[in-house]
Formats: structure tokens, C-alpha cells, sequence
């Protein structure tokens, strides 16, 4: 290989790797920006009279499906097993983990009104709807919600662009659910 070449090849590998490194250096505070703005519109939705009280309220309401007979079913074993985890992920998690408790906990209460409407007998159960009706009635604002999910669509806009795809991978900026309300009674 000639001198000249070896000159060549030295210019182009420095410039890829001043290119890269340029690339991390516009690239990451953009990252970090959008991420942060959506554990900054996760935060209103977990605060004690958003989230925490709606699933008070679906904790009291699968109580009360028990009592009404329903307690060998199996949404009443998967609910209580999302309320666990929920309780969990406010404690040991990240917002990651706190949004896939949530969207899990929406998915059971959505399968407890549902088995709820479903049996002639627990529908009958005045503490049955009465409890459903207290969690219906404690959803978020939609403005919240909204709110979070457009900055989570928002980072994901950021994180997967072309050039942000390998700087996102490489330094751990993972996707972030979306918040999905279940169905109301």
C-alpha cells in the first residue's frame, strides 16, 4: 500500500470518527430532552389523586367482585396479580415499568367490567357496580393523558431518526410505552 494511501485511509477514518462523535455531541441533548419531557408528563399522571386513586378504586371494585363470588376467576387472580405489580413498580421502578404496570392494570379492569357485565349474578351485586362505577369515574384528564402520550411519541420521533437510531441504541435510550385508559363501565 502506497504512503498516499495510507493518508487517505487515516483523513477518512478520522473524519468518520469526528463525524460520529459530532453526531453524539448535537444528537444527545436532544435525546435527553425528550426523554425527560416524558417522565416530566409521567409524574402529574402518578400523583396520589390520578393513577394511585383510580386503582384504589379497582382494588376496592375486584374486592368487591370477590365477595360477590368471583374470586376463582381467573381475571380476579390476574388483577390482583397487576395491583402487586403496580404496587411494585411505584416502588422499585422506572416510568418505563410504572407505564406497563398501568396499561397492564387498564387491560384487567377493562376484563373486570366486563366478566362484571358478563355474570347476571355479580351485576346484581350493588358493591360490584357500585365499585366499578367509583373507578370509572376516577380517570385521568384526558389532557394528561394526552399530554404524556404525545411526548412519548415525541421521543420516539427523536429516537428513531436515521442518524439518532445507533446513538439511542448504543447509549440506552429504550422506548417508552404510551399510557392505554381501559374501557369504562
Amino acid at each position: 500500500m502506497s504512503r498516499r494511501t495510507r493518508w487517505i485511509l487515516l483523513v477518512l477514518i478520522v473524519a468518520l470518527v469526528g463525524g460520529a462523535v459530532a453526531l453524539v455531541v448535537v444528537e444527545l441533548p436532544k435525546l435527553d430532552d425528550a426523554r425527560n419531557a416524558v417522565d416530566a408528563h409521567w409524574k402529574p399522571l402518578r400523583a396520589p389523586e390520578q393513577l394511585p386513586a383510580r386503582y384504589q378504586k379497582l382494588n376496592d371494585a375486584v374486592t368487591a367482585f370477590d365477595a360477590a363470588g368471583g374470586a376463582g376467576r381467573g381475571v380476579s387472580k390476574d388483577l390482583h396479580a397487576a395491583l402487586t405489580a403496580w404496587q411494585r413498580a411505584l416502588r422499585d421502578g422506572g416510568e418505563d415499568a410504572q407505564v406497563t404496570a398501568a396499561n397492564a392494570l387498564e387491560a384487567q379492569g377493562t376484563r373486570l367490567v366486563a366478566n362484571t357485565l358478563g355474570s347476571e349474578r355479580i351485576k346484581s351485586v350493588n358493591a360490584v357496580t357500585d365499585s366499578l362505577g367509583q373507578y370509572a369515574a376516577t380517570r385521568p384528564p384526558a389532557a394528561l393523558v394526552s399530554a404524556y402520550n404525545h411526548a412519548v411519541d415525541r421521543y420516539e420521533d427523536q429516537r428513531t431518526g436515521l442518524l439518532q437510531r445507533p446513538i439511542a441504541r448504543l447509549l440506552g435510550y429504550d422506548a417508552r410505552p404510551v399510557l392505554v385508559m381501559g374501557a369504562g363501565f
